[in-house]
């Protein structure tokens, strides 16, 4: 064979060959065709950039979420002014270990405005001014973990609000040039849900308590039952809520929920109790400083004791030697059954998986004994209370007996307008209206006592302070104390009820 018949025989071969590849080629393709239709330019490449989720807003129609604007640039580094990103751009490290390749990436800037690169605008859920995270809660992977985040979460989730981008690229995956960029937008930061709280109320409480280690603070409409404004310190960021975990003083827990021994503000129930049950709010008992229940003394906490009081003053006063011997006078299951029917003892459900403690209320047997019965009368010994379950009596004594049950969750609503399921309030009778005007009389004395010279032309509030024991110390060997202070405002015509409590 010549030469040349050596050449078509090569040449032949080495084109059956690159035939053979192809077809193989070709088969690999079909097989994975999944993954290779991301590169099918017929098609423009898609992706999804941002997922945001439903708003939850006050019962004004305030957002309490997604209220700030991120800004995300889409940079192809073959095109972008790198002048001009290296101004905006905030996420530094990313943007440098990004801008000299050739694929396509997202980087955050401080601005909309870049003439360069298209830019995404979102709401970012979580921002420096967030407020009320026990209440809001805070979301995961997996949807809502706490809060109201996981109570609606059917509402919150479903629409999800998106921004997709299409492209089209090369075979390498790389933007083509001249093909442009596309975005669409679905957005579901309008669908959500009304809650009670008041942004200003509740951003109003969040600075009275800026400087509190624990506490707890819980403000309710009377006329509805509505919780306008719930904090609870020490807070966590629910945009960073790993870095709380291993926090000291229990951030994750809502203090406002929770049950904490009561100490003289239970002084209403046994005051209420007594009214209730017939006795005169001229009811005398002279303190000497201390009285003694079957052997064992109980103190007053000024030296040599109040002298003789009434009702009136010895709520002023908060004399405990009183209140006890008010609570002989008092049949104790009429006394229990009263502080049971303002709500004590009770939890409360506030939507799905929000709830308040129930506190204990101690048994009849228990306050039988007549040391613990002694205890009870001034909020000692065994009983517990949450500030909501406070802040609710309040509420009773200043709507004339009329306790409203709790709204935090108001329903469904579009842009914050009125909920289409809005929850109607709801009201239930705990004392005689007579007992919660005399209750709510003795609060506006405690508040203005009648020796001092700041007495206003019109008093402002009634108000109940209370100091309570919990029976553990401080390394100097002083015991520590729960504070608390509720109360109600304007005094004639009151619209909110106010329960503090510094742990």
């Amino acid at each position: 064979m010549d030469i040349s018949g050596k050449r078509m025989l090569i040449t032949a071969g080495a084109l059956a060959l690159g035939g053979v590849l192809l077809m193989l080629r070709l088969m690999f393709i079909n097989l994975n065709r999944d993954y290779y239709l991301r590169y099918d330019l017929s098609a423009p490449h898609k992706v999804t950039v941002v997922r945001s989720y439903g708003n939850i807003y006050d019962r004004g129609g305030v957002p309490l979420v997604n209220r700030r604007e991120r800004y995300i640039a889409v940079i192809n580094p073959e095109t972008a002014d790198r002048a001009e990103l290296g101004e905006h751009i905030v996420d530094k490290e990313k943007y440098d270990s990004c801008i000299d390749g050739t694929a396509l990436f997202l980087c955050e800037t401080d601005t909309p405005d870049l003439k360069s690169v298209s830019v995404i605008e979102v709401k970012e859920r979580y921002s420096d001014d967030f407020s009320a995270p026990h209440i809001i809660g805070y979301t995961g992977e997996k949807g809502g973990v706490c809060g109201i985040e996981r109570a609606c979460d059917d509402i919150l989730r479903q629409p999800a609000g998106t921004v997709t981008l299409s492209y089209s690229v090369d075979a390498g995956g790389n933007m083509l040039e001249g093909e442009g960029l596309s975005m669409s937008y679905e957005s579901a930061y309008y669908t959500g849900v009304c809650t009670s709280l008041d942004f200003a109320v509740q951003q109003a409480a969040e600075h009275a308590m800026r400087d509190v280690d624990k506490g707890a603070v819980i403000v309710t409409d009377i006329s509805t039952g509505e919780i306008c404004a719930c904090v609870s310190r020490p807070e966590f960021d629910p945009a960073h809520p790993e870095e709380s975990l291993d926090s000291e003083g229990a951030p994750f827990i809502n203090r406002a929920f929770s049950a904490y021994s009561v100490g003289s503000a239970f002084k209403l129930i046994t005051a209420g109790a007594a009214l209730e049950y017939g006795i005169s709010e001229e009811y005398s008992y002279d303190c000497r400083g201390k009285i003694n229940i079957k052997g064992i003394d109980f103190s007053c906490h000024r030296y040599g004791g109040h002298g003789r009081l009434d009702m009136r003053r010895a709520m002023t006063e908060s004399c405990n030697p009183y209140f006890i011997a008010l609570g002989r006078d008092i049949p104790t299951d009429v006394l229990r059954d009263f502080a049971e029917g303002a709500g004590f003892g009770r939890g409360t459900r506030l939507g799905n998986g929000i709830h308040s403690a129930p506190g204990y209320l101690p048994t009849l047997s228990e306050l039988r004994v007549p040391a613990e019965k002694a205890n009870f009368c001034f909020g000692q010994g065994k009983i517990s209370a949450t500030p909501l379950q406070i802040n609710l009596l309040t509420a009773a004594i200043a709507g004339h007996g009329q306790c409203p049950s709790p709204i935090l969750i108001k329903g469904k609503t579009v842009r914050g307008t009125s909920p289409a399921l809005s929850a109607a309030p709801a009201f239930t009778r705990v004392m005689k209206r007579s007992a919660a005007d005399s209750l709510k009389s003795f609060m506006i004395s405690a508040m203005y006592k009648e020796n001092s010279a700041a007495v206003p032309e019109f008093t402002t509030g009634g108000g109940k302070t209370s100091t309570a024991q919990t029976w553990t110390y401080n390394e100097d060997g002083t015991e520590k104390m729960n504070c608390w202070f509720t109360g109600f405002f304007p005094a004639d015509e009151p619209m909110y009820a106010v329960t503090v409590m510094i742990e």
